[in-house]
């Protein structure tokens, strides 16, 4: 189930409400039982692992995919130069 609203996640341009997901992924998958309490743990395990944003406005939260981390030191192929000592 993750995987499959993390891949949801990623197709959307705009912040989804936990409601709008299930709905979408219901629409989309109808032979799958899916609820929205169901959904809503589940992206709030995405939240926990940093795979997915949660905003709040209101009294409504949506979600969206997170941004892939960026690395933090690019790696080089160069050759650095010895110093003289």
């Amino acid at each position: 189930m993750g995987d499959l609203i993390h891949r949801h996640l990623t197709e959307q341009s705009e912040p989804r409400s936990a409601a709008e997901i299930a709905e979408a992924l219901g629409h989309a998958h109808p032979d799958r039982n899916i609820k929205a309490t169901v959904v809503r743990t589940t992206l709030e395990n995405l939240v926990a692992k940093s795979l997915a944003q949660r905003a709040k406005q209101g009294s409504s939260v949506f979600y969206t995919a997170a941004n892939a981390p960026e690395p933090t030191a690019a790696p080089t192929d160069e050759v650095q130069p010895e110093t003289a000592g």
